[in-house]
């Protein structure tokens, strides 16, 4: 492996890394603030509604707030797995160095991982966004930094063509 086309596979697992712990912040903001919104509304509805249809009312806006928390606490767990399989793939991947044709589809399937959690996370992200309130722009931010580290990948994806030219054309003796 030449010497970019290595920097650039530990590159692209740094970024990976990077953008695992933004996640991870953007979504523990969320969830934070999730939980103090529902507890609020509760309080809040609860200690004010007189009337029956107040009260009725206040129990739907609950029902809601519960459904949105759910919602977070899902989504939240979606993201963390898409995250885990990104960096897992693009580790395991760069730890295949391949003399044989199976090492090097082995290698090029852990990209193709790591290349699908990225679309995994940017959809996430962007249902999150679009479903539960959200600062959008902190969603954004993180999909374009995934996007980038997305072209990265592809790119070591087809440095590692120059494999073929040495790559022996047997089965590997494991």
């Amino acid at each position: 492996m030449s010497k970019a086309s290595k920097n650039e596979g530990f590159e692209a697992l740094r970024d990976a890394i990077l953008i695992r712990k933004k996640v991870t912040n953007v979504l523990r903001v969320l969830a934070l603030r999730s939980q103090k919104k529902r507890f609020e509304t509760f309080d809040g509805l609860l200690a004010t509604a007189k009337t029956d249809e107040e009260i009725t009312r206040a129990k739907e806006i609950i029902m809601e707030e519960r459904f949105n928390s759910w919602l977070i606490k899902e989504e939240c767990k979606a993201v963390a797995q898409a995250c885990l399989n990104l960096t897992g793939s693009l580790r395991t991947a760069n730890t295949i160095w391949p003399t044989y044709m199976d090492e090097l589809t082995e290698r090029r399937i852990y990209m193709d991982r790591a290349l699908g959690a990225c679309n995994v996370l940017q959809d996430e992200l962007q249902y999150i966004a679009e479903s539960v309130y959200a600062d959008k722009n902190k969603f954004t931010a993180l999909v374009l930094e995934i996007e980038t580290l997305f072209k990265k990948i592809k790119s070591v994806r087809q440095a590692d063509n120059r494999f073929l030219k040495t790559i022996k054309d047997v089965v590997s003796k494991d």
